[in-house]
């Protein structure tokens, strides 16, 4: 243990200054580096490199912006309109993007730490093995004194080397435009990349305010729709619970805050998810998933993650408190919910996907039916309709309601009947997000309103037989209107066998009878 602790500077050491992580900085894939230089470096390749105070010194990040060269077709790309609109978050909410990278960050500097905490220890045990390993001369020579002194002095020699002040080296430009800003501390050593900087902060600054304008403009109209429609907003009834549901919200912040809203408004048991929260799954998208985990504070939201999700969206959802399937049957509001999250995903800012695991949709639903068995889930999520079609195929499917996403249109509900006379409720929901297909042609729609309508789900829960009595779907269209759908029964209760009531729990009629519904 004296061992471990003696070793944990120089391993804290090395850690730092050794982590490294991949991810993206807009459309721009960036390698995130670790040291002990005081400040934060972004690395533009001939462009230049850009500087910032360290908040975190003296430990520093260097950023490496990879896809940028010396044609005039990389420049034009690095600051177009799609390439600012894609940056527009970062201008946002800069403080969640930087702690999602350090989070990463810090994952991979415990594993470096480990490796040389390792490393170290099997040194000490070398040492106390010494005598036997070692002639008599040199394990006499190696005394406890001049280890002792010897430690101290490459301590020292650490601590002193990562603590001392360093003075910036090289050209130090200050970027004009950035005074006043969310950047005023940015420097850079290139006097092109200082006049580049100073016209993309302007289309930044100049975006943002535009974007952020027409998204405050269409929620406000669109709650003024909802204020009008109160009497229409789905309610349970006496004996019922309310299941709110979405897919494919890819990070859009305007209805994100309007399902909030309507959360608030309706009071559901649960929020489910069938995926597609973010639309690249990096890890500066962390501020749409804190957006989303905020939707119904106190109400479980548990989901499916799609393909434009991945192990960091996921990892940031668990963090945040929501509830990530993976495979196995969870407890969400005393409801069983089954699912599991997509076995491919899209590459970042591209249409290609790649198998996470090697799983077919197909066989990740014949995986869920076993799961299941003989004893129906209350809800059973994936994202991909290649997956639900097998669900909703199986002979009386073990779910009494089955979500999924992905085509970013609606169709259902779908009723499919079982033998016993109960049934089990099927529906591909729309994209809540109101994005278009393909998704990554859509740059502006996170940060603007919906381009298409945005979908959301109300679903009926008779609490007597868990069975799924009716759907009301809500749209909100591009224009800022709100088209609140009647309600559509699913099932009769009157008609459900009175043995099978009786085995499903339901062994007195539901309180509200479907007929005056």
């Amino acid at each position: 243990m004296v061992a471990a602790l003696l070793a944990a500077p120089f391993a804290a050491v090395w850690a730092i200054g050794h982590a490294r992580v991949d991810d993206y900085l807009g459309p721009h894939q960036v390698s995130f580096a670790s040291n002990f230089s005081g400040e934060v470096k972004i690395d533009l390749g001939p462009i230049g490199n850009a500087y910032l105070p360290s908040p975190a010194a003296p430990v520093g990040v260097t950023a490496t912006i990879g896809s940028v060269g010396t044609a005039a077709s990389s420049l034009n790309s690095l600051f177009s309109q799609q390439t600012l609109a894609a940056y527009v978050s970062l201008y946002e909410d800069p403080q969640v993007a930087v702690e999602a990278v350090v989070d990463r960050l810090e994952i991979d500097a415990l594993v470096e730490g480990a490796k040389a905490e390792v490393l170290l220890l099997v040194a000490f045990a070398v040492w106390r093995l010494r005598g036997q390993l070692l002639s008599p001369w040199v394990a006499r020579t190696v005394t406890h004194r001049r280890l002792v002194a010897a430690y101290l002095v490459a301590l020292l020699l650490v601590l002193g080397s990562v603590l001392a002040p360093r003075q910036p080296q090289g050209l130090r430009i200050p970027v004009g435009v950035a005074a006043g800003s969310r950047f005023a501390a940015v420097t850079v050593d290139s006097r092109v990349l200082a006049d580049l900087l100073d016209r993309s902060v302007k289309g930044v600054t100049l975006l943002s305010s535009r974007q952020q304008q027409v998204v405050r403009t269409y929620i406000d109209t669109a709650v003024a729709g909802l204020s009008r429609q109160l009497d229409r907003l789905p309610q349970a009834r006496p004996g019922e619970s309310l299941l709110l549901g979405f897919s494919d919200l890819h990070c859009n912040q305007a209805t994100t805050e309007l399902i909030s809203r309507l959360a608030r408004a309706t009071q559901p048991r649960v929020v489910l998810d069938s995926g597609d929260d973010t639309v690249n799954g990096t890890a500066v998208e962390k501020t749409c998933v804190r957006r989303e985990a905020g939707i119904a504070p106190g109400v479980p939201l548990v989901v499916a993650s799609g393909n434009h999700d991945s192990d960091v969206t996921e990892a940031q959802q668990r963090g945040e408190g929501m509830v990530v399937l993976d495979g196995s049957t969870v407890d969400a509001a005393g409801l069983r919910v089954l699912g599991d999250d997509d076995p491919e995903h899209n590459l970042p800012f591209s249409v290609d996907r790649v198998l996470d695991r090697p799983e077919t949709e197909q066989q990740l639903a014949e995986r869920l039916l076993g799961v299941a068995g003989d004893r129906p889930v209350d809800a059973l999520l994936v994202h991909q309709p290649a997956a639900a079609s097998v669900l909703t195929a199986a002979p009386n499917p073990p779910a009494r309601l089955i979500l999924y996403g992905h085509f970013h249109s609606h169709d259902g509900p779908t009723v499919l009947y079982h033998d016993d006379g109960s049934w089990t409720v099927a529906m591909r929901e729309g994209t809540a997000g109101g994005v278009r297909q393909p998704t990554i042609t859509s740059f502006s729609t996170p940060f603007s309103p919906p381009l298409i309508n945005a979908d959301v789900y109300f679903y009926y829960r008779d609490d007597a037989t868990g069975l799924i009595t009716a759907v009301q779907p809500l749209h909100f269209t591009p224009d800022a209107q709100v088209v609140i759908d009647d309600r559509i029964p699913t099932g009769d209760l009157q008609r459900l066998p009175l043995e099978t009531r009786l085995r499903l729990g339901g062994a007195t009629p539901t309180p509200t009878p479907l007929s005056s519904r």
